[in-house]
């Protein structure tokens, strides 16, 4: 029986099959994002943008490895069918929206964790929220997508991460990502990643 955070996190990411999220995005290279985030195994999602580009969706459908956007919100046009390599929907890091989930983050951070360290920092309070503050550095010179350390906060509740920052190897900071007002297995209607 494990006893790491990552393990048990990445276990509890195994059991669900579907989360909503508003993400709340921060970093020293671009304008904050918030951001409703929906996905459903096997890799369906949809980013209701408030902030920047507000009204846009966007939505990935593994089936057809498609992305569309509606840049001014659904039901109106232009509707977008784009690659999830087109640089229009990344952003300056790279991100791609069909490796965008919490199992994509989790599977990097153990990437990291595998010739690194792991620190757990104790139980805190975030928003009213128990988490578990966790610090995983990667081996000397490693980085994975261009992160060399994370810190993150698990959510001791359902186990997921709440909140995590990536550094560089320099230990500058990367981006500040909060998850706030997590909903796990959420039924979605029909069409609701199909529109």
């Amino acid at each position: 029986m494990t006893t790491d955070p990552i393990s048990l996190s990445q276990q509890s990411f195994d059991k669900i099959q579907s989360y909503q999220v508003v993400m709340l995005s921060s970093s020293t290279a671009e304008e904050s994002k918030i951001i409703r985030y929906s996905y459903k195994k096997p890799g369906y999602v949809r980013m209701d943008f408030t902030q920047p580009h507000a009204g846009a969706v966007l939505t990935y459908n593994p089936v057809s490895g498609k992305v569309k956007l509606w840049p001014f919100g659904l039901g109106t046009l232009p509707v977008l069918s784009l690659s999830p390599t087109n640089s229009l929907i990344q952003d300056e890091r790279g991100h791609r929206v069909d490796r965008s989930d919490i199992g994509v983050l989790l599977g990097n951070i153990r990437r990291l964790q595998r010739e690194g360290t792991t620190t757990t920092l104790g139980v805190e309070n975030l928003s009213g929220r128990s988490v578990t503050h966790v610090s995983v550095v990667g081996a000397r010179g490693m980085v994975v997508d261009g992160v060399h350390r994370y810190d993150v906060w698990l959510d001791n509740y359902h186990g997921l991460p709440a909140k995590v920052m990536s550094y560089t190897s320099e230990g500058k900071s990367l981006e500040t990502v909060l998850m706030d007002a997590m909903i796990v297995n959420l039924r979605f209607p029909a069409d609701f990643f199909t529109p």
